[in-house]
C-alpha cells in the first residue's frame, strides 16, 4: 500500500505551481505550465490585443485571459463582450454563482462568477467555469474547461482562490 501511494504522489495529476503572466498583473496557481499566445479581438468596433496564458491538466484546461480595455469607460462593454463570447464559444447556457472577490481588483457591476453548460461543435458536453474581473482598464477572464466530466470543487477553489493582483 505504501507503494502505490509513493507512487500516486510521484505522478500528481495537478501539479500546481505559482504564475505571474506576463502583460498582466495577476498572480495565480496553474495546475500545469501555461503557454502563452497573442491575437487580436474585436470588441464594439475596436481591435484590441488578447493575451491568452493556457494549459490542460487532468482532462481539463485551465486558462487567464487578458485585454487591455484601454480607457476605463471601455471596461464594462469588454467584460460584457467577454461573458457573452464565452457563452457563445460553448453556445451554452450562464449559470452564475455567488460573487466571489479578486483581491486587489476593481469593484465592478460586471465582475463575478459563473458556470455555462455547453456543447463544443463536435457535440461534446463541456462545463466550463468562470471568474471575470478588472483592475484599472484591464478586463481578465479565468476559466477551467472541463470536456465530457465536472472538474471537482477542491481543484476549483484552488485555481480560483489563488487568483489575486499585485
Amino acid at each position: 500500500m505504501a507503494l502505490a501511494l509513493a507512487s500516486v504522489s510521484c505522478s500528481p495529476t495537478y501539479d500546481w505551481r505559482e504564475s505571474r503572466p506576463e502583460g498582466s498583473t495577476v498572480t495565480m496557481l496553474f495546475p500545469c505550465r501555461p503557454s502563452k499566445v497573442e491575437r487580436t479581438v474585436r470588441v464594439a468596433q475596436a481591435a484590441l490585443v488578447m493575451q491568452l496564458h493556457s494549459c490542460t491538466a487532468g482532462g481539463a484546461t485551465f486558462s487567464l485571459a487578458v485585454v487591455d480595455a484601454g480607457a476605463p469607460g471601455r471596461v464594462g462593454p469588454l467584460l460584457e463582450a467577454l461573458r457573452g463570447q464565452a457563452v457563445a464559444n460553448v453556445a451554452g447556457t450562464l449559470v452564475p454563482l455567488p460573487a466571489a472577490a479578486v483581491a486587489g481588483a476593481t469593484p465592478h457591476p460586471l465582475a463575478g462568477r459563473a458556470r455555462i453548460d455547453g456543447r463544443l461543435p463536435d457535440q461534446r458536453t463541456v462545463v466550463e467555469h468562470v471568474a471575470w474581473f478588472a483592475a484599472g482598464t484591464q478586463a481578465y477572464q479565468a476559466t477551467v474547461l472541463g470536456t465530457g466530466r465536472v472538474v471537482d470543487a477542491p481543484t476549483l477553489d484552488t485555481f480560483f482562490d489563488a487568483l489575486r493582483l499585485r
